[in-house]
């Protein structure tokens, strides 16, 4: 059976990770997926939808752009109710309930010109921001009515504006160039441009209501709005030691060496913006992504190295509850992983080519963990 391939002893975790980190994997130290195989579909990012490829690389060139106005998938997470939700930068979002087919729901007036991040749930619904970035996006058109929260029905797959810039009382030079939500108040980075002069100031709001009834412009007295300062922000978006990362988290990598760099981001499903913890980051760290939830615990690196734990829904517990471990198909120079989610049986991975800030052809693959853990 594929599983008595995934599952490793403790021993052969200490040289896993391959790709942008120092040490590197020996061949048959873990189960190495097929880059073409009957257990996952490849599929691409055009300009206005997706669609399936053999392979990444055969995908159509996309020319290389800053990251902020590339089509490719800037977060993802799983709803409480068990949903996929990749957020897809200028496009829309892709909606997995249980199948590898998702849904995407688009709005081309809110995401044609804007930069959309940081999925989080507040009360069960998801929301996310847009913002319009005026250092990679000289044509973009900033007012006070920008949007800036924008809530996603799950019910009806549409789209709801919720907070915009004049809410938070942003002047018109004024651009949001982040944004952290800890379950209960909302933190913001405002920077303002006058004169060809930069300043930051930061701001800690919250809204009286609960934000799914609220629509924007007309109601800013229901947004309440206060100053904080530079260092109650840094303090959110500063990654911790991995020491103190969750229990489940650290035993879930509990075998990779001290001594290996990573730097990775960590969602609770249904939950708030994340929480980022290195492990002796200087400059060179590999980038990760985890997600926890309720029955299981998943994190995929960078370069395809995936640990897994727990039971996907419906399914048995994998290898008895303890940690097993694969790759997934190798993917060309300069590509590498990014967000994921794991929806029913489904783990779906982005991908995307880059070149330091800018980012070309881009996509996700989807992967049948049936397929993989259950049948040979």
């Amino acid at each position: 059976m594929k599983l008595s391939r995934i599952i490793f002893s403790i021993f052969t975790l200490c040289l896993l990770l391959s790709g942008c980190g120092k040490k590197t994997a020996q061949k048959d130290e873990v189960f190495q997926m097929e880059q073409k195989s009957s257990d996952h579909r490849w599929f691409y990012f055009g300009e206005e939808t997706y669609a399936e490829v053999d392979l990444p690389q055969h995908s159509p060139i996309h020319s290389l752009k800053p990251w902020t106005e590339s089509v490719r998938v800037c977060d993802g997470n799983v709803s409480p109710a068990g949903k996929g939700i990749l957020l897809v930068n200028h496009l829309g979002v892709l909606y997995f309930e249980a199948s590898d087919n998702p849904l995407l729901i688009q709005d081309y007036q809110l995401f044609s010109d804007s930069t959309a991040g940081n999925l989080v749930f507040d009360n069960g619904n998801p929301y996310f921001t847009l913002v319009k970035n005026s250092f990679f996006n000289k044509t973009s058109s900033k007012s006070k009515s920008q949007n800036h929260i924008i809530r996603l029905s799950e019910a009806q797959k549409l789209f709801f504006p919720v907070v915009a810039y004049n809410d938070l009382h942003i002047e018109y030079n004024g651009e949001v160039t982040g944004t952290y939500f800890d379950g209960s108040d909302w933190f913001s980075s405002v920077k303002s441009t006058q004169n060809d002069r930069v300043s930051f100031r930061y701001i800690k709001w919250n809204s009286l209501m609960d934000m799914a009834t609220i629509q924007p412009f007309s109601h800013s007295e229901s947004i309440t709005v206060a100053k904080t300062n530079e260092s109650a922000y840094r303090n959110l978006v500063t990654p911790q030691d991995f020491s103190k990362a969750p229990p489940r988290l650290k035993l879930l990598l509990k075998s990779i060496p001290n001594d290996f760099n990573f730097l990775l981001t960590c969602r609770d499903f249904g939950g708030t913006s994340p929480r980022y913890y290195d492990n002796g980051v200087e400059d060179d760290g590999t980038a990760a992504n985890a997600i926890i939830k309720d029955n299981w615990v998943c994190a995929v690196f960078s370069d395809g190295t995936t640990y897994f734990c727990g039971a996907l829904d419906g399914f048995p517990l994998i290898n008895q509850g303890k940690t097993v471990a694969f790759r997934l198909p190798k993917l060309p120079l300069r590509y590498s992983y990014q967000s994921f989610i794991i929806s029913g049986k489904y783990l779906v991975v982005a991908w995307e080519e880059s070149d330091f800030y800018k980012t070309g052809r881009s996509g996700f693959l989807t992967v049948d963990m049936e397929k993989l853990f259950y049948k040979g």
